[in-house]
């Protein structure tokens, strides 16, 4: 299986790819849940990998519901991005209803090249669910996306093996890659492996002590710390896939 590893920093990238990721989800701000990445950050982990590496697509954190010129800034992102190498981009619209927003989804993705991917990211576990999966897979499928990144449900991965497991078979209808995320390590992975999976996604990080400075610019981490790719963690979960 292809392991996704995803990053915010340059060091966390170099990691992820000297232990065996084969892709990389590029982020900024992963305490937040993972932020539009800028420019400089980008251009950087370019520099330093030869692995794919695909762009989050996300002004702000809270929830993922976008105004007109939320949307415009990713467009503007997608277009700057790509100038710099980015394979494919992670993102997921929804509307006050929490349905997916197909008009915003169109704009965004009339903007990527043909040879650039699409994930629809984790936004896809908190779809009405007033829609089945098979209407929220095929929603994803038509706008042209081509994987989601999902849990599950809400919770993480082991929480939710039996509603992998049916997506999985149901994204086979679609056209879509169904791309495990939140909680997949060594002591899950062999039941995506054993059920067809072909791709999973991980942070494979480890808390590092940060400067005593963290504290005094409001990091969401406890004090003093910070995450980072654990280059064995990387390996360990590369060995068991």
């Amino acid at each position: 299986m292809l392991l996704e590893v995803c990053v915010d920093s340059v060091e966390s990238a170099i990691l992820a790819e000297r232990g065996g990721a084969k892709r990389i989800e590029l982020c900024a701000s992963l305490e937040l849940g993972g932020l539009t990445p800028s420019i400089g950050l980008m251009k950087q982990v370019m520099k330093h990998i030869q692995i794919p590496v695909f762009c989050m697509l996300r002004p702000r954190s809270g929830d993922f519901c976008y105004t007109h010129h939320e949307t415009a800034t990713m467009i503007a992102d997608v277009e700057e991005l790509s100038k710099f190498g980015a394979s494919g981009f992670v993102v997921g619209l929804l509307d006050q209803d929490r349905n997916v927003d197909v008009k915003s989804c169109k704009r965004l993705i009339s903007e990527i090249s043909g040879t650039q991917s699409f994930t629809f990211h984790r936004a896809f576990d908190y779809i009405s669910a007033k829609h089945s999966l098979s209407d929220k897979l095929e929603t994803v499928s038509k706008l042209g996306f081509n994987r989601v990144l999902t849990t599950g449900g809400i919770g993480n991965v082991s929480d939710n093996l039996d509603n992998l497991l049916h997506l999985n078979n149901l994204s086979q209808d679609y056209n879509l890659l169904i791309l495990p995320g939140g909680g997949v390590n060594t002591s899950n992975v062999n039941v995506f492996k054993e059920n067809g999976f072909t791709e999973i996604h991980a942070s494979c990080s480890v808390f590092e002590t940060d400067s005593d400075y963290g504290a005094v610019f409001n990091n969401p981490l406890p004090k003093g710390q910070r995450k980072v790719v654990s280059i064995k963690k990387v390996q360990d979960l590369c060995m068991d896939s």
